[in-house]
């Protein structure tokens, strides 16, 4: 059973039912009732009225409900009256998140991602879950059994959390050292609400075979494929979707991971075109990439899914295309090598006497585009390449005296997709 309340000051979500449902059935669950209330603010109790709270438990009886969510966050005192007043396990928005990562995570580090932002959601907690115990026994100079054990379960809670930490940073670690090696190509992250189809689109522009399913939160690892290209190679990372209202903890959680956000040349704001929501989805993304750290990074609009959605309802801007029939796939690819070529270290070097290999080698790893030949073997290129720093040490093997280059600025190329571009928001 789904429960939505609307507080004052809040601006209610069109979506937000359907959006909860879709969370409830990617948790193994189904809906099969709805309650709603508007409330001026939450019952300090059980976060609803008390009439609201008869209403729930008839209705939980009545379909023979194992499970209530909130799509709020509870008090863990609110969870413990909710549950005895209703008879059913009580969950909140944020536990209900929590779980589904749980499911989805695949990888030792997205595991122990997930555990650490539970640990980290139910320490603070644990004291309201204790407290109707710690009265017993009490009195002056003692302790009753339930102050006791939340003490232990603090202890062994802030222990396991330090563990994860230390393992996780050793993780990222690891990461930052392949991150340095990868300096020489363009790093793009596909980014964007969760069940967009990023890791569709990414398999289409890659020919790749990243998971991918019909759920939220199918994907929660950072999955790279590499395109090679003159200049130095595009690799294409695919991240985890965000959500409305995403829990601190998961962000805080999944931190080393979002790096592969935080740190791409561009980003792929990739949407839903289907979505009665999708305005309001793209809104949420930019809140929750300036909450990361990653609101400067410069982006295209994408929206994914047009195969289903007819013409006079096709969002107005950005790059349209279709993972699954590969429409627009060439406008986004020639919209993404633009970007890169904008990045690229531009250089000019006029050359004599050399023996060709050095040409060669240009002409296989940097993008050419201009050859001209003076008189007496003289010859003049102009290129560009990821890091002018290869063609230095090309150089290196050169007669100082039969070479110069000089840095020029980003040649005019022409781009034919514009109108996805989105820099800095």
């Amino acid at each position: 059973m789904a429960v939505s309340v609307t507080l004052s000051g809040e601006t209610p979500s069109p979506g937000a039912a359907d959006e909860l449902a879709s969370l409830v059935r990617t948790a193994g669950g189904r809906v099969v009732a709805t309650v709603s209330q508007n409330r001026a603010f939450p019952d300090s109790s059980t976060f609803v009225g008390k009439g609201k709270l008869e209403e729930l438990k008839a209705s939980v009886e009545a379909c023979g409900v194992t499970s209530v969510v909130f799509d709020h966050n509870l008090a863990p005192a609110q969870v413990s009256r909710l549950e005895e007043a209703v008879g059913c396990k009580v969950l909140d928005r944020t536990e209900l998140i929590m779980s589904i990562f749980a499911r989805q995570a695949r990888t030792s580090e997205s595991k122990l991602q997930v555990e650490l932002a539970q640990l980290r959601y139910a320490l603070p907690r644990l004291s309201g879950m204790w407290h109707h115990l710690s009265r017993l026994g009490g009195g002056i100079g003692t302790r009753g059994p339930g102050e006791t054990q939340l003490e232990v379960d603090k202890r062994k809670a802030r222990a396991r959390i330090r563990v994860l930490e230390k393992e996780l940073e050793r993780i990222a670690g690891r990461r930052d050292r392949l991150s340095r090696r990868r300096s020489d190509v363009f790093n793009v992250a596909l980014t964007g609400y969760t069940n967009t189809g990023k890791s569709t689109l990414l398999n289409s522009i890659c020919g790749s075979e990243a998971y991918s399913a019909d759920k939220l939160f199918a994907t929660l690892d950072s999955t790279t494929r590499r395109l090679d290209s003159p200049g130095g190679g595009t690799v294409f990372s695919d991240t985890v979707g965000f959500i409305d209202r995403l829990p601190e903890e998961l962000i805080a959680s999944f931190y080393s991971t979002l790096s592969v956000v935080r740190e791409a040349d561009l980003l792929l704001l990739v949407g839903d075109a289907s979505h009665p929501c999708r305005d309001l989805q793209t809104e949420s993304v930019r809140a929750t990439l300036e909450r990361i750290g990653a609101g400067g990074v410069p982006r295209l609009q994408v929206w994914n899914k047009m195969d289903i959605v007819s013409p006079d309802s096709a969002p107005v801007g950005g790059i349209l295309v279709s993972a699954l029939t590969g429409a627009g796939l060439p406008d986004l690819l020639a919209a993404v090598e633009c970007e890169r070529r904008s990045r690229l270290d531009w250089f000019r070097l006029t050359l004599s006497g050399s023996d060709g290999r050095l040409e060669n080698w240009l002409h296989e790893n940097c993008v050419m585009e201009s050859f001209e030949r003076a008189g007496e073997g003289t010859r003049t290129l102009a290129g560009a390449l990821m890091g002018i720093g290869s063609v230095r040490e090309r150089l290196a093997d050169e007669d100082p005296s039969s070479w110069t280059l000089e840095p020029v600025p980003w040649a005019d190329v022409s781009c034919s997709s514009e109108s996805g571009r989105c820099r800095n928001g």
